[in-house]
């Protein structure tokens, strides 16, 4: 293949359509149709996984975020590997992982083997989501960074929301494993694509092509080239750290996230119970209240950004004006909701504010540190709002319902305890 056919352009829709893969996969364990219930409900016997496997809201809870252990042990090694291999070659080994173990996850025969599944979902997650915005912002028009980075983006609530429909619809005709197996297989052309594809470098690598020389490895025994490693991830993490902006922009988006993750992953089970819904039909009411608020607030998110100048100081602006009214929005909703109908007008406002900080938060990630740095600071920041973001979230919220028996007042206590923060 050409590499004059890999447009800027068809960069960004190739990146853009495998993000959306990546949170449909997110959409889909968390949808009623594949996560079930083991409870009946208006009736039903108990179906998915929940039901399959007989799980708690904890451990349904811990579904959601087993990816962290595959990415938090990989996102640094593919930042660090990008500074000496091609960033589409390292995503072609991600994304192998990733299909491998989304396809697994069809022929798991227990709880225990759907989680190593859901574990090695992360590694190849992880070579994708610390790479392709560094790329799609050394590809992208300078006026329009912001706007490109949010179309990225908004494939985020996009794919969720997508992930809850295909979910709600593929399960009941084809049982919650085939979900799985068909996103595996929409995947593959991308990974090949990635694989033999012109080979790719990150702005960062260029400049740093004088201290990364192949030659200096003949000879280094792989012990060696390990600690090299080991001390060059060292070395980049100090440095990060003596960035205040990104520092903080980090620990705020982490809180974000948690709260974030909370709605998305029990927003479907709790809306049916609070508002007596059925299963399949809250899947497909808060997927299509996601898709809408997820595409319009990210987009809006980079075209003001864009539009007020992009700078961190504007970034920052539109970030804390977003995150202070989506949490008032979406607490709101529950504690005032009487009906589905009052809770939607609320709940969709929120999200659309919190969504329009996506673009503005990722452009801060990028523009805080040195461009050599952009891919390890992209890991650490995926990093570490998982884990202290929508990691801990949906078990917590899990346990915290299991106590309090109220989705209304579970909801209501973790996200003030999240945004006090």
């Amino acid at each position: 293949m050409s590499a004059s056919w890999l447009t800027p352009g068809r960069l960004l829709l190739l990146f853009c359509a495998m993000n959306m893969l990546v949170y449909i996969d997110r959409g889909i364990i968390a949808s009623n149709g594949v996560n079930g219930d083991k409870a009946s409900i208006q009736g039903r016997a108990a179906y998915g996984i929940v039901g399959e496997f007989g799980l708690s809201l904890t451990q349904d809870g811990f579904l959601a975020t087993a990816f962290m252990v595959g990415l938090l042990v990989s996102a640094p090694l593919f930042a660090e590997a990008s500074k000496h291999y091609p960033a589409l070659r390292l995503m072609a080994v991600g994304l192998a992982a990733w299909i491998l173990s989304t396809a697994g996850c069809a022929f798991t025969i227990g709880y225990y083997s759907l989680l190593t599944c859901r574990m090695v979902v992360g590694l190849g997650e992880a070579s994708f989501v610390s790479l392709a915005s560094p790329l799609i912002d050394d590809s992208a028009p300078a006026a329009n960074k912001s706007r490109w980075l949010a179309t990225f983006y908004l494939c985020i609530p996009v794919g969720y929301a997508a992930g809850y429909i295909l979910g709600g619809v593929i399960a009941p005709a084809l049982g919650w494993r085939a979900a799985f197996l068909l996103e595996a297989a929409a995947m593959l052309p991308f990974a090949v694509f990635c694989a033999v594809g012109p080979a790719l470098d990150l702005r960062g690598k260029q400049h740093h092509t004088g201290l990364v020389n192949s030659n200096s490895e003949l000879g280094t025994s792989f012990g060696e080239k390990i600690q090299r490693g080991v001390a060059s991830a060292l070395a980049d993490l100090k440095t990060l750290a003596k960035h205040p902006v990104y520092v903080l922009n980090v620990a705020a988006t982490a809180v974000y996230t948690g709260v974030l993750g909370a709605y998305a992953y029990w927003g479907p089970k709790a809306g049916a119970k609070v508002f007596t819904l059925n299963p399949e039909g809250a899947d497909l009411k808060f997927g299509a209240v996601t898709v809408a608020t997820g595409v319009v607030g990210t987009i809006l998110g980079g075209v003001t950004l864009d539009r007020v100048g992009s700078t961190m100081r504007n970034a920052l602006v539109i970030c804390c004006i977003s995150n202070v009214l989506g949490a008032l929005l979406l607490v709101a909703s529950f504690a005032a909701a009487s009906s589905f109908g009052m809770f939607v007008p609320y709940f969709a406002v929120g999200q659309l504010a919190l969504f329009s900080i996506q673009a503005p938060s990722n452009a801060v990630a990028l523009w805080s540190v040195p461009p050599l740095l952009r891919p390890f600071g992209m890991a650490i920041l995926i990093i570490c709002i998982h884990l202290g973001g929508d990691v801990p979230s949906p078990p917590a919220l899990g346990w915290l319902q299991s106590k309090l028996d109220n989705w209304r007042s579970a909801y209501m206590l973790r996200s003030s305890v999240d945004w006090s923060h």
